[in-house]
């Protein structure tokens, strides 16, 4: 490793939680990106969150999603969704196909936040 390497980026710590903190394994916008909070912190507490990896996200109840297709993240909803609307962030794909019920998703995260507009 060179001597200028900080740390790997699937993990990113020093992450300051927005008002409202936030909740182990929950998704959250930081600016522009998107992370699964890894601990449970108070607004303005720093935190450590993941940015890659496979996930159970909060899904939208009424999306039918297929295996491997891309998803989108409602940042006011707080959860996962099959359909882009202005505002929202590209964040991975759907590991499994699921019809429309109220729950959890896994999603594999990709790291790259992409703005729908």
């Amino acid at each position: 490793m060179t001597k200028l390497f900080s740390q790997p980026g699937d993990h990113i710590g020093g992450l300051v939680a927005p008002a409202g903190g936030v909740t182990s394994g929950v998704g959250y916008m930081i600016g522009d990106l998107f992370v699964v909070a890894e601990d449970t912190a108070a607004a303005a507490a720093t935190f450590v969150g993941m940015r890659v990896g496979v996930h159970n996200l909060t899904r939208n109840a009424a999306d039918v999603f297929t295996q491997g297709q891309r998803i989108w993240w409602d940042d006011t909803a707080k959860e996962i969704t099959n359909a882009t609307a202005v505002g929202d962030f590209s964040v991975g794909v759907a590991v499994e196909a699921q019809g429309a019920a109220a729950g959890r998703i896994r999603v594999a995260l990709d790291g790259i936040m992409v703005l729908a507009s």
